[in-house]
């Protein structure tokens, strides 16, 4: 519309996320009294939303709503946001696509399982198989990999195939990595927990959005080591896109690390370390240590994908 047409792609995704975060602040008081009619005689809607002692947290409810709002105004939108077709972001099923996720997804869990393995030998992890069978173990890896695959798809499509290569159209190549990468980072953190008691709050919404930015702000020192790190691995799934034109290999190493994160906590108990910035934490990507096994990763994405070709980079599938 409009309003988007003289503006710069990135100003664009930030003034859409405004409107995003604005319209669902609005909606929020009226998804609230929808859902407290059912509390607390229905009891599928008590176990959903994890109703005790008269409150829930509605801010988990806020943030489905900031999903379908957002996912509503991009199909609205996407014409005058100049966002990419589906068909044009590098989801085409083509030849070397499996290859490309199976690559992506074994070099990110390859790297991390040395990590582990130094962080092991440091003494910073424990091994600790937390199962009760190796059936129940199958079951929970097999659910960590579905999980890990649709979360991979989903954040790879919203950053590196919609907001990435929108920005990459009116601005130079690293400012759009390092746009899509620190937008990727913090939006991580947009979060907070809001016990609500049934009844009509007509600023709810206004009040867990408020909640979200300040914890941002009030928790910055804490966070900044991951915030880092989330901006690294944004870099380094950018770079994956950039040289096979597809998100294939993105979407492999994302699943990759999403997988390793969620399953460390099945085999691994995490001991800390003094040197809080070096090692981090379970969250493995919040130390100087993991921060190195990134780097490591891109070096890598390097040397196993082609040269430009055609105007294309295709990733080695041997």
């Amino acid at each position: 519309m409009f309003l988007f047409s003289d503006m710069k792609q990135y100003k664009k995704i930030l003034l859409l996320f405004l409107l995003i975060v604005f319209a669902s602040s609005i909606i929020a008081p009226m998804v609230k009294i929808l859902l407290d009619s059912f509390l607390p005689s229905n009891s599928f809607m008590v176990n959903l939303l994890d109703y005790e002692d008269g409150r829930y947290n509605f801010a988990r409810v806020m943030r489905r709503i900031l999903m379908v709002v957002a996912i509503l105004f991009i199909f609205l939108l996407r014409k005058s946001l100049k966002f990419p077709s589906f068909g044009a972001i590098g989801l085409k099923p083509s030849k070397g696509c499996w290859q490309q996720l199976q690559m992506g997804f074994l070099i990110s869990t390859g790297m991390f399982i040395f990590y582990f393995a130094f962080l092991y030998i440091y003494g910073t992890i424990t091994f600790q198989i937390d199962i009760k069978s190796f059936g129940n173990l199958i079951g929970k890896l097999l659910s960590l990999i579905l999980v890990a695959v649709i979360v991979g798809c989903v954040e790879e499509l919203i950053f590196r195939g919609f907001i990435f290569q929108s920005v990459l159209k009116d601005t130079k190549v690293l400012f759009a990595v390092c746009f899509s990468s620190i937008f990727y980072s913090l939006l991580h953190f947009f979060k907070s927990d809001f016990l609500a008691t049934p009844g009509f709050q007509p600023f709810i919404g206004f009040l867990v959005v408020y909640q979200s930015f300040a914890n941002i702000i009030v928790n910055i020192a804490e966070i900044l080591p991951l915030i880092i790190g989330l901006f690294i691995v944004g870099t380094v799934l950018s770079y994956a896109y950039l040289k096979t034109n597809s998100l294939y290999l993105s979407i492999g190493l994302h699943a990759g690390w999403v997988f390793l994160i969620k399953a460390n906590r099945l085999f691994f108990d995490f001991v800390g370390s003094k040197s809080g910035w070096l090692f981090g934490d379970r969250k493995l990507i919040n130390g100087i240590i993991g921060w190195s096994f990134l780097i490591v990763t891109f070096i890598i994405i390097h040397f196993v994908t082609k040269a430009p070709h055609n105007g294309k980079n295709i990733a080695r599938t041997c």
